[in-house]
C-alpha cells in the first residue's frame, strides 16, 4: 500500500481513478485520524467519480469516432460497388439511392458523436455542481471574513469556464481536475503534517 504522500504525490502528478483508489486506501489506512479523514475521502469519492464517468465517455467517443470514419469510407466502398455493378440506365439509379442512403448513415453516425459531446457535458456539470459546494466550504474555512456574496462571486469566476457551453471539453478537464487536485491537497494538507507512530 502506497504512503499517504506518495498518493497524493501521484494525484498531484497524473490523476487516474486507480491512483485514487490507491489515495484511498491510505486514507483509510489513517485509523488514527478518525473523522478527519473524512473531507478527504469526500473530495476524492467525487474526484474518482468525475475521472471514471470521463474515462467511460472518452472511450465511448473514441469509438463512434472511429465507426463514423468507418462508415465515411463505406460510402466509398458502395459508391465502386455500384459502379462496378450497374449498367446503364440502372447505374445512376443505385449510385444515387445507394449514395443517398449511405449519406444517411453517415449523418446518423456523427449525430451519434454529438450525443456524446452531450454526455461528457454532463460529466462536466455534475463536477462542477459539486465543486461549487466544496469550494464554498473550503472558502468558509480559510477566509470566515468574506460575504456570501463575496464568496460567491470568487467560486463562480473559478467555475464560469466549467460551466460555460463554448469551453472545449479539454479545457473543461483540465480546469475541473485542478480544482480538484488543490481541494483535494486542501483536505489533506494537515494530515500530511500530522506526526505519524514511530516518528
Amino acid at each position: 500500500m502506497k504512503s499517504l504522500q506518495d498518493a497524493v504525490r501521484s494525484i498531484l502528478a497524473r490523476p487516474t481513478p486507480k491512483a485514487l483508489i490507491e489515495l484511498q486506501g491510505a486514507l483509510l489506512a489513517l485509523e488514527d485520524q478518525g473523522r478527519a479523514v473524512e473531507p478527504a475521502l469526500e473530495v476524492a469519492g467525487h474526484f474518482y467519480t468525475y475521472l471514471s464517468e470521463l474515462q467511460g465517455k472518452v472511450v465511448a467517443q473514441e469509438y463512434s469516432e472511429m465507426a463514423s470514419r468507418m462508415d465515411i469510407g463505406a460510402v466509398g466502398a458502395v459508391a465502386i460497388e455500384n459502379l462496378v455493378a450497374g449498367e446503364g440506365v440502372d447505374l445512376w439509379k443505385r449510385l444515387l439511392l445507394g449514395g443517398l442512403g449511405e449519406g444517411l448513415m453517415v449523418a446518423a453516425s456523427r449525430q451519434y458523436v454529438k450525443g456524446w459531446q452531450v454526455e461528457a457535458g454532463l460529466v462536466h456539470s455534475q463536477a462542477a455542481w459539486y465543486l461549487g459546494q466544496a469550494l464554498w466550504r473550503a472558502s468558509q474555512q480559510m477566509q470566515p471574513d468574506l460575504t456570501p456574496e463575496e464568496r460567491g462571486q470568487a467560486i463562480e469566476r473559478v467555475l464560469a469556464p466549467a460551466r460555460d457551453p463554448d469551453t472545449p471539453a479539454a479545457v473543461k478537464t483540465l480546469l475541473i481536475g485542478r480544482i480538484f487536485q488543490l481541494l483535494l491537497l486542501g483536505r489533506v494538507s494537515h494530515l500530511l503534517l500530522a506526526p505519524r507512530d514511530g516518528s
